[in-house]
């Protein structure tokens, strides 16, 4: 459940921030006392007042050494030119052969850190394919003696965790070549899945549509189907309950794509790949019975596919493997709901901290999918500017997807602009980078004829009702919404300067939020992810096979990418990175999200008055907006996409 936030919202925001070209540079650019070379490295939350003891020196490490690339500015080029729609080189995409030839760290690189590293008795575990990183493990004693630091334990998130005393430091022999250390911070770069469901959990959801309809007082198959009492607020005492979950038909006829599917264009030839940790045993069967209970076709023989990383490890850091269940049914059944016909690869990474980054590197230098849908993000510190060595060694894996025509869609998270988890108004990494598409979230309202009743930005706040005294009320008054439930991520990046297909497209009050450099705004685009309009998804637990209603930008993202899958069918070639084609179409292909009169649900149980985007930190707009992006997909986007594939 998510904390409270406060109506009164204080932002103080740097005029500062660190920019792309110093985030990707070598580090000889930080030079420190005693010719060493400055890495960085110590987390915010590694302070005096929390440290609680010294790491014994003999306890081993793993961790993770970031090869700088020394050819950031014409990789940054290259991707510019075969992406941009308007470019005679546009869609002349690189092989992960060719791309780690020209632009991989060399092999001469990687031998000066082993050799660094072996020189301080540290051992060298492996090299990543494309020579990012080297993975190692040393003692605390040999790691400090070799970064020129400490490691110590710290109160961190309700457990004691080690990090770096302060920050660490290179010779200047390797100071060209190591970019970063990562995972010296414990679990700081653990990700979270992002699934929301509606509180409480409703119950009476029919199995399919043509089910009996709940009872009065449950959830509505259609808004207004049902109400419920609540205090009197707004001049009226009946308020409609939420909907209990929309069916992957209902979703494409509100993106327009239904007599786009009727005329073919299912996504077939087209591969999407889904990054998870772990993986569900049960996968393949949730999402044929779920197909079936929502009236669609299970997948075809051939048709699902997996790729599984083993074997498992960080169980306690990931809340184990049962935790990830859900999120992955979700999303592989939004992909084949969206685009029935497209090939689904499912890619189960060892963990959700390092495994992660392993499986990405894999997809890329294997060239496995041209779409890849990822619905997670960091879950204890969200913001773009936390952990540079890992922002460094994800950039890398993101701007080698680019090269070879590989688009990464990434969820911008369910907590807003972070001001909820005690931050500056900011989006979250990974879908902050530039060369993913960050996928915000909207809050889709249904008629009884499938019809749109209305579409706002997602954010859901609560008026709680309180029954201990003699009227019931509301705990804080109606104003509207003091309880902050979840709402689409999105904000001005603090690290990364505007990407040139953003320039014109978002208005300066986003762009510049954070002083006279222009800035990356997320997201990009967005689509269904209220838990309170969500989609309706089954998976299996304890053995029994259950169909709810579920929401966050973890599912907007792959409705997003399946609705990809079908524009990229007809292509001459893939669609890549999508943002410089999305930027380009947006006034044909996208809807935008505007400004709407407040809407109000009850709960089912009425313990709450609920509000849709009722505009806390983050407002929908006329144009580009932080909670929505671009838009959502209409019936033009496939076509409009289409034209934008021809050279």
């Amino acid at each position: 459940m998510r904390s409270r936030r406060s109506r009164t919202v204080v932002v103080a925001i740097s005029a500062g921030a660190v920019l792309l070209s110093t985030l990707v540079g070598t580090a000889a650019a930080n030079a420190a006392d005693g010719g060493r070379h400055s890495l960085g490295g110590a987390p915010s939350w590694a302070t005096p007042g929390h440290r609680q003891g010294s790491v014994p020196g003999g306890r081993r490490i793993p961790f993770r050494v970031v090869v700088g690339n020394s050819h950031q500015p014409s990789i940054d080029a290259l991707i510019k030119d075969i992406t941009d729609p308007h470019s005679r080189d546009y869609g002349r995409y690189l092989t992960p052969a060719q791309y780690d030839a020209k632009y991989a760290p060399s092999s001469a690189d990687v031998q000066s850190v082993e050799s660094f590293l072996s020189s301080q008795g540290i051992q060298v575990t492996s090299v990543a394919q494309g020579n990012k990183w080297v993975d190692a493990s040393g003692t605390a004693a040999q790691i400090g003696k070799a970064f020129d630091t400490s490691l110590a334990t710290y109160s961190h998130n309700g457990k004691q965790q080690y990090a770096p005393t302060g920050d660490l430091s290179v010779p200047a022999s390797v100071a060209g070549v190591v970019a970063g250390v990562t995972g010296l911070a414990q679990g700081d770069n653990a990700r979270t899945p992002g699934t929301v469901t509606p509180e409480p959990t409703p119950s009476g959801v029919a199995a399919a549509p043509a089910a009996d309809k709940p009872p009065a007082s449950q959830c509505s198959d259609y808004w207004g189907e049902y109400q419920q009492t609540l205090p009197q607020a707004f001049g009226q005492t009946r308020f409609n309950t939420y909907l209990c979950g929309e069916t992957p038909d209902q979703l494409r006829k509100l993106y327009g794509t239904t007599s786009s599917i009727a005329r073919g264009d299912t996504g077939r030839g087209v591969t999407v790949a889904i990054l998870d940790a772990y993986a569900n045993p049960t996968m393949l069967s949730d999402a044929n019975q779920t197909a079936t209970a929502v009236g669609d076709k299970p997948f075809a023989a051939g048709q699902y596919s997996e790729h599984i990383m083993g074997p498992f490890g960080l169980q306690d850091e990931c809340a184990g493997e049962a935790g990830w269940n859900g999120e992955e049914a979700l999303d592989v059944e939004a992909v084949h709901g969206m685009a029935p016909d497209a090939k689904v690869l499912y890619v189960g990474a060892t963990d959700c901290d390092t495994g992660l980054d392993d499986a990405a590197n894999w997809v890329v230098e294997t060239h496995a999918a041209s779409i890849v849908s990822n619905s997670y993000s960091w879950g204890s510190e969200p913001t773009d500017a936390e952990d540079q060595a890992e922002i460094q060694l994800e950039h890398a894996i993101w701007e080698q997807a680019a090269a070879e025509g590989i688009g990464f869609y990434f969820s911008t998270g369910d907590d807003g602009d972070t001001v909820i988890d005690g931050q500056s108004p900011q989006p979250e990494y990974m879908a902050s980078d530039p060369y993913v598409t960050g996928v915000g979230g909207t809050s889709e309202i249904i008629g009884k004829n499938d019809q749109l009743v209305a579409r706002t930005g997602w954010e859901t706040l609560f008026d709680r009702v309180d029954y201990t005294g003699a009227t019931p009320a509301y705990q804080d008054g109606p104003v509207p919404g003091d309880y902050f439930y979840g709402g689409a991520g999105g904000g001005t990046s603090q690290l990364f300067p505007q990407p040139w297909y953003q320039v014109s497209k978002v208005p300066n009050s986003l762009s510049q939020a954070r002083g006279a450099t222009k800035m990356r705004t997320v997201p990009d685009v967005a689509a269904d992810a209220d838990p309170y309009t969500g989609m309706y998804y089954g998976v299996t637990t304890d053995g029994a096979f259950t169909l709810s209603a579920i929401g966050g930008t973890s599912l907007s993202t792959p409705l997003f990418a399946g609705i990809q899958a079908l524009a990229q069918q007809n292509r001459p070639f893939a669609i890549g990175f999508a943002n410089p084609l999305l930027y380009e179409v947006a006034g044909q292909g996208l809807t935008d999200v505007t400004p709407h009169p407040g809407i109000h649900f009850a709960s089912t149980a009425g313990s709450y008055l609920g509000t849709f985007d009722a505009g806390d930190t983050q407002k929908t707009t006329y144009g580009y907006d932080d909670e929505t992006g671009l838009g959502v997909p209409n019936g033009a986007f496939i076509a409009a996409e289409a034209v934008g594939g021809r050279r």
